[in-house]
């Protein structure tokens, strides 16, 4: 398959007027259990087809439910490849549970997993990252790779800094299509970790646990003045009571400028006021 057909499914989770995505992941049930958001097909479907939302992370089953009560269409569908269970042996290593042949059965747009790095870890990331892109290759499929430090923290000067973007570069030579990583501890450092990376994959930012729509909003704003491609928020989304507000703010920080320009605080509030 040619790089044309990963590109025009990748498009399927872009926005077209301004080429940042907005992606909600619901793969958490395996890792943590029923959490709240997401217990039943009937609580995801009242807020899945928000048009903010570009497309959706989830495992094989839950795909195949959602599928069948008729709540995919138009949205670019990710299917999530492996995981692990927070109750289990190491829930840092992540396993295969489905293959990107299954995930085309299922009509998937795009495939996912995660690689959490810590320092007894890599061998397995890295070769089971590398055989999941040369899989979906094959059937022209984007791989998009969730990326994340584990283990102790290292407060070294400097070094957080320098083994995030490592990670980075790791899924940059292996093939990847696109990244999700979470933000820098100080976001005004943002543009330090996407410095180069930035300019040739798209990579997303995640919001991690429930927070307010203030510092939601500002990682929002800061995004969509930087390289980021844009969003993939999960708890941040399906965890508020009504998740429509914020959906409608931050599709209209993310449009406000291209992807690499410059945000446009004056334009947006008009746009604020009104979502």
């Amino acid at each position: 398959m040619s790089a044309p057909a990963k590109d025009l499914r990748w498009s399927r989770f872009v926005a077209p007027t301004s080429g940042r995505s907005l992606i909600v992941p619901i793969d958490h049930g395996l890792t943590m259990g029923s959490v709240a958001g997401l217990s039943s097909v009937h609580e995801i479907s009242g807020w899945l087809r928000h048009p903010a939302i570009d497309g959706v992370i989830a495992h094989k089953g839950m795909v195949d439910k959602l599928a069948t009560h008729g709540l995919l269409q138009g949205l670019g569908v990710m299917i999530h490849l492996n995981g692990s269970t927070a109750i289990g042996e190491d829930p840092d290593t992540k396993h295969m549970v489905t293959t990107v042949e299954n995930a085309v059965r299922l009509g998937a747009d795009a495939v996912s997993m995660q690689v959490n790095y810590r320092p007894d870890n890599h061998g397995h990331n890295l070769s089971q990252l590398g055989r999941v892109v040369d899989e979906a290759e094959r059937f022209g499929l984007p791989v998009l790779v969730m990326v994340y430090p584990a283990g102790p923290a290292d407060d070294a000067p400097g070094r957080p800094m320098r083994l995030h973007r490592h990670y980075l570069r790791v899924a940059y030579e292996l093939g990847v299509h696109a990244v999700k990583t979470a933000p820098p501890e100080h976001l005004d450092d943002l543009d330090e970790l996407l410095d180069g990376i930035g300019e040739d994959l798209p990579i997303l930012f995640s919001g991690g646990a429930l927070t307010s729509d203030e510092e939601l909003t500002h990682l929002a704003k800061v995004v969509a003045d930087s390289q980021a491609a844009g969003l993939c928020l999960g708890r941040n989304v399906f965890q508020r009571p009504d998740p429509a507000p914020i959906l409608d703010q931050l599709r209209a920080l993310l449009d406000a400028a291209p992807r690499g320009g410059v945000l446009d605080v004056a334009g947006l509030e008009g746009s604020l006021q009104n979502a």
